[in-house]
C-alpha cells in the first residue's frame, strides 16, 4: 500500500482525532488478529472497528492497538480504552473505510474494471485479468472480496506498479452497488447475469436487475458498458452508444459453433476461433467479456488467447479435485448456490465421461419468499437428468426429493458418508450456499 499521511486520513474520512503524531500508514486492517500474524516492524497500520450483526469491532481496539496498531477508526471510545490519542472518531466505520478507498484510489491513474452478476462475476474477473496480464501488470480483487469490505481492501493493494485494475463487485441489499461503484468509478463495467439470488432482500428479478444496473448508472461518464444480451432487462441497449452486447443471437459480438473438442471448449466469436480449458459450456460466457476488454486494450488474437488458457480456477467455485488412489472427480462448487447456479453446475456434472455421477447438494440460501419453489424447481431439475445418487442436505433441500437427506454437513460427515461407497469412476458435485460448510464434505472426499 501507498503510504498516506494521518492528516490525509483523516480529511478522507472526515474524522477527529487528539493524535498530533505525523505518522503515516502503510496498511489497513478490520480484523486485530491479523496484525500481528504480518509479523513486519516496518508496517504502520491502522485498524477500523466495524460493526455488524454478528460481530463488534469496538471489542478488538484494544487488541489491535496493542498488537501494533498505529491508530484505530471508531465511532465510540470503547471501555477499555483510557487513552484516545491512539483514535479517529467517525459516524459511521463501514463508511469511512469505502470514503479512504476512494480517496486511495484516487491517487492512482490506472484504469478500473467492475464486473457484477448473479453468476460467473469471479471467473470473468479471472479472465479478464488473466488476458490483461499478457501485456500489463494488472491489479485484481482476490478469490472474491467484493463487498464493502471487501472492495475496500481489496484497493489499498494498488500500487504505482500496476497498469489496469480488475474489480469485483458483489451485492446483496439494495444501495450496496451504487456504494461500491462510487468508490472505484469503473472506466469499464460489466454485468454477467441477473438470475435468483438474495432475493430475500432483493425481492424479484427486476429488483436483482435494478440494483446490478446501478454499476452502470454510477460508473465514470462515457464509461464502456458490457452485458450479456440474454439479460432481457438489457435488450433495449443494444446498439447504443456505450453498450456493447455479447450472446447467442444478434449482438455486438455473437457467439457461435461451440463444440466440445480434446477436452476444450471451441467457439467462434464474430469471426474469431477461441478456447477454453475451464469446467463446463455456461464458462465460455465468462470468457468472453475478456476478448471483448482484450481487444479494447489492444491486445491480438494470440494474446487473448494464451489469457483464456491461463489457469481461472478459483477456490470453491467449480474447482475440480481429482482424488487419483480412488479415482474420483471432486466438483467443489461450495461457495454460493442459487437456481441458475446449480442448474448449471447438474449440467456440467452430467456431462462428465464418468461412469458414476453423484450429487450432493445444500440449501440455496436467501431466495425471499419463494425459496421453497425454487427448490422445488431444482427437484424436478433433477428428475429430467440421470444421475446414480443425490443426497441433499439442510432444511430447504428436502424439497429437492434426493435418495438420501441430512439436515446438516456435519450430521452427513458423522453418519452418512461413510455408509455411501463411492465407486471407483465417480464424479461427486458439492453444491451448496456458504452456511451450510459444506467444504468440510470436499476435504473428506479428498482424503
Amino acid at each position: 500500500m501507498k503510504e498516506l499521511s494521518i492528516k490525509e486520513i483523516i480529511s478522507a474520512i472526515n474524522g477527529k482525532t487528539t493524535n498530533e503524531k505525523c505518522i503515516s500508514i502503510n496498511k489497513v486492517f478490520t480484523d486485530s488478529r491479523k496484525i500481528c500474524e504480518e509479523g513486519i516492524k516496518e508496517i504502520n497500520s491502522i485498524f477500523f472497528a466495524l460493526k455488524g450483526e454478528n460481530y463488534e469491532g469496538h471489542n478488538f481496539v484494544f487488541e489491535a492497538l496493542n498488537n501494533g496498531a498505529q491508530i484505530a477508526v471508531v465511532e465510540y471510545i470503547p471501555a477499555d480504552i483510557k487513552d484516545d490519542k491512539k483514535l479517529i472518531y467517525v459516524d459511521n466505520t463501514l463508511i469511512a473505510l469505502g470514503k479512504l478507498a476512494k480517496y486511495y484510489k484516487e491517487q492512482f491513474e490506472l484504469p478500473i474494471i467492475g464486473i457484477t452478476g448473479s453468476v460467473g462475476k469471479t471467473l470473468t474477473k479471472e479472465f479478464v485479468a488473466n488476458v490483461l496480464s499478457q501485456k500489463y501488470k494488472v491489479h485484481k480483487t482476490k478469490g472474491n472480496l467484493n463487498t464493502l469490505v471487501g472492495l475496500p481492501l481489496t484497493v489499498f493493494e494498488m500500487s504505482d506498479s500496476h497498469e489496469i485494475s480488475v474489480l469485483e463487485l458483489g451485492t446483496s441489499e439494495f444501495g450496496e452497488m451504487k456504494r461500491l461503484t462510487q468508490i472505484c468509478k469503473p472506466n469499464i463495467a460489466v454485468i454477467t447475469s441477473i438470475g435468483e439470488s438474495h432475493l430475500e432482500f432483493l425481492q424479484d428479478l427486476e429488483g436483482v436487475f435494478k440494483e446490478k444496473f446501478d454499476i452502470f448508472k454510477y460508473s465514470l461518464k462515457n464509461s464502456l458498458k458490457i452485458f450479456n444480451s440474454d439479460i432481457k432487462f438489457l435488450r433495449k441497449y443494444k446498439g447504443c452508444k456505450h453498450y456493447i452486447s455479447y450472446g447467442l443471437g444478434k449482438s455486438d459480438f455473437e457467439l457461435s459453433s461451440i463444440f466440445l473438442e480434446h477436452g476444450k471448449y471451441s467457439f467462434k466469436l464474430n469471426k474469431d476461433k477461441y478456447f477454453i480449458y475451464n469446467n463446463g459450456r455456461h464458462n465460455i460466457f465468462n470468457a468472453i467479456p475478456a476478448i471483448i476488454i482484450g481487444k479494447e486494450f489492444g491486445l491480438n488474437r494470440n494474446e487473448i488467447q494464451k489469457g483464456l488458457l491461463d489457469k481461472s480456477e478459483v477456490k470453491l467455485r467449480m474447482e475440480i479435485i481429482h482424488n487419483k488412489i480412488n479415482d474420483w472427480l471432486i466438483i467443489a462448487d461450495c461457495y454460493n448456490a442459487n437456481p441458475v447456479s446449480m442448474r448449471a453446475a447438474l449440467v456440467y456434472l452430467n456431462n462428465t465421461t464418468y461412469k458414476y455421477k453423484y450429487a450432493i447438494l445444500g440449501d440455496m440460501l436467501e431466495l425471499g419468499e419463494k425459496r421453497v419453489d425454487f427448490h422445488k424447481e431444482i427437484g424436478q431439475f433433477l428428475k429430467n437428468i440421470k444421475l446414480d445418487k443425490t443426497i441433499s442436505i439442510g432444511d430447504l433441500s428436502k424439497n429437492f426429493n434426493s435418495s438420501n437427506h441430512y439436515r446438516s454437513t456435519n450430521e452427513f460427515i458423522d453418519n452418512g458418508i461413510k455408509n455411501i461407497p463411492f465407486p471407483k469412476q465417480s464424479a461427486i458435485l458439492v453444491k451448496g450456499s456458504r452456511a451450510l460448510e459444506m467444504e468440510k464434505i470436499v476435504e473428506r472426499l479428498v482424503g
